[in-house]
């Protein structure tokens, strides 16, 4: 309880085992008054009526005499589970057992610690709970159980403890457990399945929806699979899909939070989650039931995937990225740092500036603030470094080859931004606003995902048109500092990264952004004007992106004229035909645009045939 319960009134014992209860922090179980006391002192400070304080005690006075060693119900955590399953062993609610405690909010975080004791109250009867509650030798069996339980418990108290220094105290320290929540995982399928069969359109409801927030990246897997094995095989995402009286926003909502838990479990790149996405909405979409077999199977293929340490997989290659513990120099820096130093400084970082800029896009959004509202969940998805002989450098495919007859050209793909300056270690996650989710709270749109996402789906289009591709991203100032773009160019001349040798006039360079904000460029191309081969290029671009009424480039005659240094990713490219594309605006409405198939689709499909265009191929 709080610190201040009951500290006149118990006597202090010394503690006769330490390695049982030793903790100052633990719950006292015994009261025993130094004089005699109402039982009123010690039911207002547990919360208690006076009626349940004697009933949960066995006290049968409403005096306590002096000196009488009264019982506290306790009990221990069963092993291996959380304090969900202590209360309903005792048929309590969470909220109950934790206010009884003194357990803080969130609830769901707290860790029981080894041979912690907890209040309990009531004393649940196994073989009583079979018969029927209301008969006259059930409450009986009830009560006689009850007093041997007391009897017990006093018995065992006394063997090992008294009451501790300083009274009854208030909650322990709230730590990470191991599934990143109180309940087991098993506790969360089972849950889950009984809400849903006593509760009317339970998804979207807040008990049932509470739960599934449960669902974490360091539980998910388990929880799938021990729900599927207590319900003979069926999946989750089905049940949640045939509640039919719930909505479908909640319902796929529901699914999506599955997905993405598990997705970041199992390190999936984003771009997996628009084709799982693009085959739910198809789903309901259609008449009938939702069809969950292909889903089903997508999620049972993220279950088995096991992704090697020490790299990141994307959906057409492997980068290697560095082990936790690789040593980096930086040039701006004195000493070394590991990866995983430079990982969790990006992540703390970005999410402290997603914490400050929420506030002020909920302001100039009048919406009311709220930090709960905000999901983190992009922002930990940072990546850890790319590391070549100690040193951080931009990430890049292998040679995606074409799937089709190849016509001869290269794309090298700039994925804009994500990656960390060689100088400072800083993580460059480029422009980024807030996009409110199917869950109703809004996540960081970062501008380096979403362009991973274009870039890997404008490289499997080109290569069915016979393009054969690199895709590279990182931070501007690596690649600028370990001239990244100049460096390929010259190993695809020589033929180092495929067998054929590639001359500068089969290569093209295209960096994709997302631009920051309504009343800059927006969507558009910009490039270098002193180069005439950068100026066909992106006339021609402009032009086909312009015939699709949705995307609307931004003219030539209005797009930058970008001296040699003005953009750091275009500097070494001026051998080739170099452009950077703004797809669309990160902030205002229009960036719904860069979350949706269609546009993605549409955008890419101009994109190509602008430069089919200047290439004459079509």
């Amino acid at each position: 309880m709080g610190q201040n319960f009951v500290p006149e009134t118990l006597k202090i014992q010394k503690q006769k085992f330490g390695s049982v209860n030793s903790n100052k922090n633990a719950r006292p179980k015994f009261i025993i008054p130094p004089k005699d006391t109402p039982v009123s002192h010690y039911a207002k400070m547990l919360g208690m009526s006076n009626e349940e304080f004697m009933q949960w005690t066995g006290v049968k006075s409403s005096v306590i005499k002096k000196g009488t060693k009264v019982p506290l119900p306790m009990d221990k955590v069963p092993e291996g589970k959380g304090i969900y399953a202590l209360a309903k062993k005792y048929n309590m609610t969470l909220e109950e057992f934790c206010k009884l405690n003194k357990i803080p909010k969130p609830y769901n975080e707290y860790k029981a610690k080894k041979n912690e004791e907890f209040y309990v109250k009531s004393y649940r009867l196994e073989e009583n709970s079979k018969k029927d509650s209301g008969s006259k030798n059930s409450v009986k069996s009830a009560n006689i159980e009850k007093s041997e339980f007391l009897t017990d418990l006093a018995k065992d108290n006394e063997k090992y403890s008294s009451v501790i220094e300083g009274a009854l105290i208030g909650a322990l320290p709230i730590n990470n457990i191991q599934w990143g929540s109180s309940f087991t995982p098993k506790e969360i399928a089972d849950k889950l399945e009984k809400e849903a069969n006593d509760t009317w359109g339970a998804v979207g409801k807040k008990v049932f929806d509470d739960m599934l927030m449960e669902v974490n990246p360091k539980n998910v897997s388990e929880v799938l699979q021990e729900y599927s094995k207590a319900n003979d095989g069926r999946s989750l995402i089905n049940r949640i899909t045939s509640e039919i009286t719930s909505s479908q926003d909640s319902r796929k909502a529901a699914v999506m939070h599955i997905y993405d838990a598990l997705a970041e479990a199992k390190s999936i790149p984003a771009v997996e989650r628009d084709k799982f996405l693009e085959e739910l909405n198809y789903q309901f979409d259609s008449f009938g039931m939702v069809d969950t077999e292909k889903l089903d199977s997508i999620i049972n293929d993220m279950l088995k995937k096991e992704v090697p340490q020490g790299q990141i997989i994307t959906n057409n290659y492997t980068v290697q990225s560095a082990s936790p513990e690789t040593k980096i120099s930086l040039s701006k820096k004195d000493g070394k740092y590991t990866a995983k130093q430079l990982q969790k400084d990006a992540i703390n970082s970005a999410q402290n500036e997603a914490k400050n800029n929420f506030k002020q896009y909920c302001k100039d959004n009048n919406i009311a603030y709220n930090e709960n509202d905000l999901d983190l969940t992009p922002i930990k998805r940072i990546p850890a470094p790319i590391v070549s002989n100690g040193e951080i450098v931009t990430a890049e495919s292998a040679f995606l080859k074409p799937t089709t007859t190849p016509n001869g050209t290269v794309v090298i793909l700039n994925a804009g931004h994500g990656g960390y300056s060689s100088r400072t270690g800083y993580f460059d996650t480029g422009s980024y606003s807030f996009i409110k989710k199917g869950n109703g709270k809004y996540a960081p749109l970062l501008e380096y995902e979403k362009m991973n996402i274009y870039a890997e789906n404008t490289a499997n289009k080109l290569r069915e048109k016979g393009y054969a591709v690199v895709i590279t991203s990182g931070h501007s100032q690596t690649i600028s500092d370990k001239k990244s773009v100049s460096n390929l160019i010259n190993r695809l001349e020589a033929g180092e990264k495929t067998s054929k040798k590639y001359s500068k006039t089969d290569i093209v360079f295209v960096s994709l952004h997302a631009d920051s904000q309504p009343g800059m460029s927006g969507t558009g191309v910009c490039y270098d004007s002193n180069f005439i081969d950068d100026t066909k290029l992106a006339d021609s671009l402009t032009s086909n992106l312009n015939k699709d009424d949705w995307i609307k480039a931004t003219s030539s005659e209005r797009n930058w004229n970008v001296p040699k240094k003005g953009l750091q990713v275009l500097h070494q490219s001026e051998d080739i035909p170099s452009v950077l594309v703004e797809v669309e605006y990160v902030n205002g409405s229009k960036s719904q645009n860069l979350d949706s198939l269609n546009f993605q689709n549409r955008f890419i499909n101009k994109l190509i045939d602008g430069l089919d265009e200047y290439l004459g191929l079509k």
